[in-house]
């Protein structure tokens, strides 16, 4: 979807004065040599890239769960939608379909149920936040300058987070690696994590949603290509898993080897053919199977024996978490199957948990699940409808190989899909549909659908209509 202000009678825009067309076909007016940013240009980049560049600042807690980073998003959202109505430029409103079925399935079930209506109306209200944050990162990107702006402050600040979480479990700096416990769910009430003793959190809420801030950080890196020289590149690649694996998140790690399966499947298909590609995909399945079954194993009853406290916190606990989430989901399905098509409400399984005498009292622990269970049928299927409209977009742009101008930002459009599969892999075990950084992805992801779009069609000769986000 997209909205833009009527031009004055007369005006002539800046891209048409420099050869290009209003809707995109490109000129010197993306960003060249000719024509580079304006202030206005920068100062709403710099806001996004800023809110970018804290996005690990998710605790302390503010009122309605929010996190000093969330002052920063409203601000950068404020100024991108401004600066887009001065300059008149489209404001796109990408997945606005299906993020709007899910927070009217929410809302719905939230006003109906009657017990819940508090915490299902503060989950839609994350939602229209987290959707305007999309839209303004999918706005503010629509020249290859300022979707290299955004995220090479990405790879480059979670680096910096890596690098300092890394220093303080080193030193044993308790305040900043957040060892030990975790934040209350709806609360910012510290309380104490049972066995994550040696898992880290950094400013998150949990270690999970730590190891998940650095996974998509290590498919991002490795989209944009930067630092660009290698050697730079790999130790700060490094520095990603490291913070990745002291946070113990067995959900990241396993994510983390589906997205890159999934990069590597289609980077094969763009530069060798499919033929290579499905070959590949087939040997990199045999060879997960057989060290699953003769490798992994065996690591994991070593690990769960062992006294070392960093084996025993991560791979050791596997099959605990396993077994723990299995009755988890089994008590949720029954919620479901005692309720009704509207659902109990966002935020509610927990309470209804309790209620119901279940072994295990907490959140969902998966998103699609927990979706049902809490919006209903309805409410599953905005989600799938969601993942429809990225897999839509993520075809169209690994088709082919990048236009040049585009690929000089992003060489690797497939890491932005692997990091989008890790995602999707992750909602099995975790919640993740409010996490900031996956709706920053997703505005990453529809910048870069409108720019192939409109590069691609530029190179061609052919004007295109405007694409919608």
């Amino acid at each position: 979807m997209t909205l833009q202000a009527p031009a004055p009678a007369g005006r002539v825009e800046g891209r048409r004065r420099h050869g290009g067309t209003p809707f995109g076909r490109p000129g010197p007016s993306l960003v060249s040599p000719e024509s580079p940013p304006s202030p206005s240009d920068r100062v709403a980049v710099g806001f996004v890239a800023a809110a970018i560049a804290l996005s690990a600042l998710v605790n302390p807690k503010l009122p309605g769960h929010a996190g000093p980073v969330d002052l920063l998003i409203v601000g950068a959202v404020f100024v991108v939608f401004v600066w887009a109505l001065r300059r008149r430029v489209p404001v796109r409103l990408p997945y606005a379909i299906p993020v709007a079925l899910l927070m009217v399935t929410g809302l719905v079930a939230a006003l109906f149920s009657g017990v819940h209506a508090v915490e299902g109306l503060t989950a839609v209200v994350q939602e229209i936040f987290l959707l305007l944050w999309s839209a303004a990162i999918a706005t503010v990107c629509r020249t290859p300058w300022a979707l290299g702006v955004v995220l090479r402050t990405w790879a480059v600040s979670a680096t910096a987070w890596g690098g300092l979480l890394l220093l303080a479990v080193a030193g044993h700096v308790t305040s900043i690696t957040g060892t030990g416990n975790r934040v209350a769910s709806g609360t910012g009430a510290l309380r104490g994590s049972t066995g994550s003793g040696f898992r880290a959190r950094l400013f998150f809420d949990h270690p999970n949603m730590a190891g998940n801030y650095f996974m998509i950080a290590f498919f991002v890196m490795l989209a944009c290509g930067y630092p660009r020289r290698l050697w730079l590149r790999v130790p700060a690649l490094l520095v990603l898993l490291g913070a990745m694996a002291v946070t113990g998140s067995n959900a990241a790690l396993f994510s983390l080897v589906g997205g890159v399966v999934v990069t590597l499947f289609l980077q094969i298909r763009v530069r060798a053919g499919m033929v290579r590609a499905v070959a590949f995909l087939t040997a990199a399945a045999v060879v997960i199977t057989v060290v699953g079954l003769t490798v992994v194993a065996p690591l994991v009853n070593a690990a769960h024996q062992s006294s070392t406290s960093v084996l025993k916190d991560t791979v050791g606990r596997s099959a605990r978490s396993a077994t723990a989430r299995e009755s988890l989901f089994q008590w949720q399905f029954r919620l479901y199957e005692r309720g009704d098509l509207i659902g109990i409400g966002p935020n509610g399984t927990q309470d209804a948990l309790g209620a119901s005498a279940a072994p295990a009292v907490k959140e969902a622990h998966n998103d699609y699940l927990g979706t049902l269970v809490e919006r209903g049928p309805l409410g599953l299927l905005a989600v799938f409808a969601l993942m429809a409209a990225v897999l839509a977009r993520c075809v169209s742009f690994t088709r082919r190989p990048p236009p040049p101008r585009l690929a000089a930002v992003v060489p690797v459009p497939a890491a932005l899909v692997g990091a989008c599969a890790a995602f999707a892999f992750t909602a099995f075990t975790h919640e993740i549909l409010h996490y900031r950084w996956l709706y920053a992805l997703l505005g990453v992801v529809a910048a870069v659908y409108l720019l192939e779009r409109r590069e691609s069609a530029g190179s061609g000769g052919a004007a295109h209509a405007a694409p919608r986000a």
